[in-house]
């Protein structure tokens, strides 16, 4: 069984000549382990696509399964409890809480979710580990480089033990040194731990470390496949780069 999955998910915004349709009957099935890059134009679809996936928006037709279970049809609340509890979300902006820890950051979606303390701890030292920022664990945000605050992100993420990270644009903000260390860190993670990842991202240079490359364009799924395959089809090199 797919881990996560979409059935002919559309998304149209607005009503009437205002209507656009920003997702035009997508499907795709992502199996455990599996480091997936999203890429596409500006407009394409990638980000609404990424965020119905978590479950952050419910699609206007279609169906999303998590684990074999149907988000489309649950209820905002009950969508809320599965992004605590099954899904780990990496942003480019990092959106680590500025007045707290780089541990109190990563405990906190473990805190809300009021798991036993004893478990919380051994999980957040386990996760600041796997990224390699035990040594900055009790630094605030302010005094982190981007990719530290990013690893720091990436640790808050895992900490759930998510069924999914989904990562959107997570080297956005970085520059092209963090970017590749940021990079080959997620591809670790898929590779040695068995977490199933699906990135967005506009950088032909990330993309490069997933297993499998997603091509989006005007809401519909344009290619898809092992990375170096759809990279290497000339006429996609056009899509990439714009």
């Amino acid at each position: 069984m797919p881990i996560i999955e979409a059935i002919d998910v559309k998304k149209i915004y607005g009503a009437g000549e205002a209507q656009v349709a920003a997702l035009q009957g997508v499907s795709l099935s992502i199996n455990k382990g599996e480091f997936v890059a999203i890429m596409g134009p500006s407009g394409s679809g990638k980000s609404t696509l990424l965020t119905i996936l978590g479950g952050i928006e419910a699609p206007s037709d279609g169906r999303v399964l998590l684990e074999g279970v149907d988000v489309a049809k649950m209820g905002d609340d009950e969508r809320t409890i599965l992004r605590r509890r099954r899904l780990g979300f990496i942003f480019q902006a990092f959106n680590l809480l500025p007045n707290l820890s780089a541990e109190e950051n990563v405990r906190l979606p473990m805190e809300l979710d009021r798991r036993p303390a004893d478990q919380i701890t051994k999980r957040c030292e386990e996760t600041l580990a796997l990224v390699d920022m035990t040594h900055r664990r009790h630094h605030l945000p302010s005094a982190m480089s981007g990719g530290e605050q990013q690893r720091v992100a990436i640790a808050r993420a895992l900490a759930i033990q998510p069924a999914v990270v989904l990562a959107d644009e997570p080297t956005g903000n970085l520059d092209s040194r963090q970017s590749q260390r940021i990079s080959t860190l997620l591809q670790r993670l898929a590779q040695e731990n068995d977490q199933t990842i699906v990135m967005v991202t506009h950088e032909p240079a990330v993309a490069r470390v997933a297993s499998r490359l997603i091509l989006i364009r005007d809401g519909r799924i344009e290619d898809d496949g092992p990375t170096a395959e759809v990279m290497s089809r000339a006429e996609m090199f056009t899509m990439v780069s714009e």
